[in-house]
């Protein structure tokens, strides 16, 4: 037995488990062969699907369909903050240096497989080893000195104290360890081979509410419920499958939409492609301001960028108004890295507001002449599959060559971007990107700013620029009690420095805008948790709206 694949053309009403054609593994389709039948959700997201391993998912779509496929040892919580989740407490030592989970033992994998804080240690394990985000996030756990305490105890030793480790957490996903090595490749990790990487590319190992059952890179991906998850009670209204579509063009994407062949659209489109959903009585258009910036790196290793007026010159040839107004859905402008909200009272930043004329004196400081400057071809990496992402770099490129800089738009698969950024020979001169709060905590924005951030497999990876002021900054706040008025003092002097040198140019804090039916309901905060507001099992159909009837007839 396995499972049905859901045709990605089709707007089928239900989903039944019968036979998928490429495989999947047998103890799951064991399992899946027992699904019940449901709606299907039919999501249109605008990125391609480079992989689903959740180590190296790492734009929005990727990021989402990885919190629906694992759950991890914390969740958050609107009100509470940090919730147990597969561990069911947890207890930290008086340097802040050792944390020892206790795991709850009636936790299983989606192969029936029973969680164990060897499938814990291992995932941490594997976290740090490969290139990922998220092993960045989580850099200061020593790789060699993860235990294992007992079948359900596991313990993690801290390199130094890191305020932000419990938030990290929320994005190490716990693998079944038996399942990535039973389908391991040839690789360079010993005796882990490729660590999983290929066979996790297209297939998941983990516990979350949903379980992957077809994936195509150029169209998207099926994932159906997983009818044991414990931790939500299924209803006959809850999503059975999830069906995402991958359709870069944002106005294809809300013509769909609108056509009742899609329930819900993509994230912060613009306020023009959104004014005929919001105008729609049967549609609405959800609105929740994020702790999400968008950024423009810069490879401060390459000339003329390696000159501060030059970057300072860029900044303000940056049109930050009218990327958050009419290209973007709304948002509110930065001054350096870190959002205002994480930062607390931090008055004086250095800001670069639009002037072009700015822009020219301050190039006209640079070390390098009118001439020399023309002669220069930069690349501004836009990716590929998202029209917004163009037209932002299309704004900067003509704007830029106004003030005598020669760039272009550069579009680029944002699995090559990333890899790109790798190295401070093939980072490109610009990549336009945002980076969510992820972990609601300054630390994690700032790591691209210290030499620890450097040559990270993410677009901030790329900048490649270091002070000792700020490394110095960011140790002192590492030792302070966390979130408190000494700690975020030192964030803000490090967010001032970092701000005058210009290393990127800050943009704006945005408006997450998503756009569905009102038959579609159970949309909730993310609790300071990007994406987690994108976790499905939350979500509710009206079964009975005429609508929905409409949209998923057969």
């Amino acid at each position: 037995m396995a499972i049905h694949a859901l045709p990605f053309s089709s707007s089928h009403r239900r989903f039944r488990p019968g036979a998928l054609a490429s495989g999947v593994a047998l103890a799951l389709a064991a399992f899946c062969a027992h699904a019940a039948d449901g709606p299907v959700l039919r999501y249109g997201i605008e990125m391609e699907l480079a992989t689903l391993d959740p180590v190296r998912v790492s734009n929005n779509w990727e990021t989402m369909a990885a919190v629906n496929l694992y759950d991890t040892l914390v969740f958050p919580d609107v009100a509470k903050g940090l919730v147990p989740r597969i561990a069911e407490s947890w207890q930290v030592s008086a340097d802040r240096k050792t944390y020892t989970f206790k795991l709850r033992k009636d936790l299983r994998f989606h192969d029936d497989t029973p969680i164990t804080a060897e499938d814990v240690a291992f995932s941490m394990k594997r976290t740090l080893t490969l290139p990922g985000l998220v092993g960045g996030y989580l850099r200061q756990v020593d790789a060699d000195r993860i235990a294992i305490v007992d079948p359900a105890t596991v313990r993690f030793e801290l390199k130094q104290p890191d305020p932000a480790f419990m938030r990290a957490l929320l994005h190490m996903k716990v693998l079944n360890k038996k399942l990535v090595l039973a389908n391991k490749a040839e690789g360079t990790y010993g005796e882990f081979g490729d660590y999983g990487v290929k066979y996790l590319m297209t297939h998941d190992a983990g516990s979350g509410p949903f379980m992957l059952t077809e994936f195509r890179p150029s169209e998207g991906a099926t994932m159906a419920r997983f009818d044991k998850y414990p931790f939500v009670k299924w209803k006959a209204n809850s999503p059975a499958a999830i069906q995402l579509q991958i359709i870069p063009e944002a106005v294809t994407n809300v013509t769909k939409l609108r056509a009742g062949e899609l329930d819900a659209g993509p994230i912060s489109l613009s306020p023009q492609i959104l004014k005929p959903i919001e105008g729609d009585a049967n549609m609405v258009v959800e609105k929740h301001a994020q702790l999400a910036t968008y950024y423009v790196t810069m490879n401060n290793t390459k000339p003329p960028m390696d000159d501060v007026h030059v970057r300072r010159a860029i900044s303000y040839a940056y049109d930050a108004n009218t990327v958050m107004n009419r290209i973007l859905a709304g948002g509110t402008p930065v001054r350096g890295p870190v959002p205002a909200q994480l930062l607390g009272k931090c008055d004086n930043i250095p800001g670069y507001e639009f002037s072009l004329d700015k822009a020219k004196a301050e190039l006209a400081k640079s070390k390098y002449t009118a001439d020399q400057l023309k002669a220069f071809s930069m690349d501004i990496a836009a990716v590929s599959s998202s029209e917004t992402f163009k037209n932002i770099g299309l704004l900067l490129s003509t704007n830029l060559k106004k003030i005598g800089l020669n760039a272009q738009v550069k579009p680029v698969r944002w699995a090559d971007i990333v890899q790109a950024q790798t190295k401070p020979e093939s980072a490109y001169d610009f990549a336009i990107y945002y980076d969510s709060a992820r972990l609601g905590h300054p630390s994690q924005l700032m790591m691209y700013y210290t030499k620890a951030g450097w040559g990270a497999a993410y677009p901030g990876g790329g900048i490649y620029w270091r002070s000792d002021k700020v490394d110095e900054l960011m140790a002192q706040a590492a030792q302070q009690d966390d979130s408190s008025d000494a700690q975020k003092a030192l964030y803000c002097e490090a967010d001032k420095v970092i701000a005058a040198d210009a290393p990127a140019i800050f943009s704006h804090t945005a408006l997450r805008t998503l756009p569905h039916w009102k038959y579609l309901t159970g949309f909730k905060a993310d609790a300071g948790a990007p994406f987690f507001d994108l976790r499905f099992e939350t979500y509710e159909f009206d079964l009975k709206s005429p609508s929905y009837l409409k949209n998923h007839a057969q």
